[in-house]
């Protein structure tokens, strides 16, 4: 057993935008933070659409200058599409709040980041990546720090009187002590591609998200990106992904992209480029 460091004040565990920004506002404030992070960034992950409010995080963290920067979608607003299958009228934030946040972004997620994880770097932060959390250590009914493996193998202890578990999906902690509740409502499954040539409204509307519900099925997002990329999904209910029976994936997705008019005009000349992927 490599013992790695009992010089940190805190441990976080995770380095998506929850880890990085806690480790950033931390190591800010002088305290000694162990950034530990599984993959290897940058790495790709879904969730993409920021909303207005996220302007503040941003801006204690330091990000707005970079985010000004980006070549990402400047996002304005969101439309609706009824289960009739009409269009609504944008709603665009800034009626709602007159002032800078309300121009937001759609992200790129594996670039975004990777420029958190940079600022948590800078500000500080020391970010170990390759590095996998096997368990807490518990003493005297305290977490004091955690046991892990690099990419090589070796076992590793980190120190801390503050262990933060930012795993977001992977819910390291609430997996092993069983905390997990799930709620019947929002049991839901995802499932998502992306679409090169997708149709895009002109103007400050080119980067607006759209929300489209299919009766009894879920509902739809539409995400336009840099780059001409558009993000695809579909957030359904189990008993519908069970129709699909033996059917693969990408033709049930298509399938359901059927059901809904608008969409299937907003992709009428665009090509997938990237198989559909799924997640709970």
């Amino acid at each position: 057993m490599s013992q790695a460091s009992n010089g940190f004040d805190a441990i976080v565990l995770g380095a998506g935008p929850a880890g990085t920004s806690a480790a950033a506002v931390l190591a800010e404030r002088g305290r000694r933070v162990a950034l530990l992070e599984k993959a290897k960034f940058p790495r790709y992950h879904i969730g993409e659409s920021l909303i207005p409010e996220t302007y503040w995080v941003l801006k204690r963290l330091g990000m707005l200058p970079r985010m000004k920067q980006s070549h990402f979608v400047k996002k304005h607003s969101v439309q609706f599409v009824s289960a009739s299958g009409k269009e609504s009228a944008p709603f665009y934030f800034w009626d709602n709040k007159p002032h800078e946040c309300s121009q937001t972004w759609q992200v790129v997620r594996s670039e975004f980041d990777q420029i958190l994880m940079d600022n948590a770097r800078e500000k500080g932060a020391e970010v170990i990546e390759e590095v996998t959390v096997r368990e807490t250590i518990e003493e005297n009914g305290y977490v004091t720090g955690v046991r892990a493996v690099n990419k090589g193998g070796e076992a590793l202890e980190f120190r801390a009187p503050m262990t933060l578990d930012a795993t977001g999906r992977d819910a390291f902690s609430v997996t092993r002590n069983g905390w997990k509740v799930r709620d019947p409502y929002l049991n839901k499954i995802a499932i998502w591609t992306y679409y090169k040539g997708a149709m895009r409204d002109p103007g400050v509307d080119e980067g607006a998200t759209t929300i489209a519900y299919v009766p009894d099925k879920g509902w739809f997002w539409y995400i336009p990106l840099a780059d001409g990329a558009t993000s695809v999904g579909a957030v359904i209910w189990p008993y519908y992904l069970k129709t699909r029976k033996k059917k693969p994936l990408e033709n049930f997705f298509l399938e359901t992209i059927s059901l809904c008019a608008p969409l299937c005009s907003r992709l009428e000349n665009a090509s997938l480029t990237s198989p559909v992927m799924r997640a709970r």
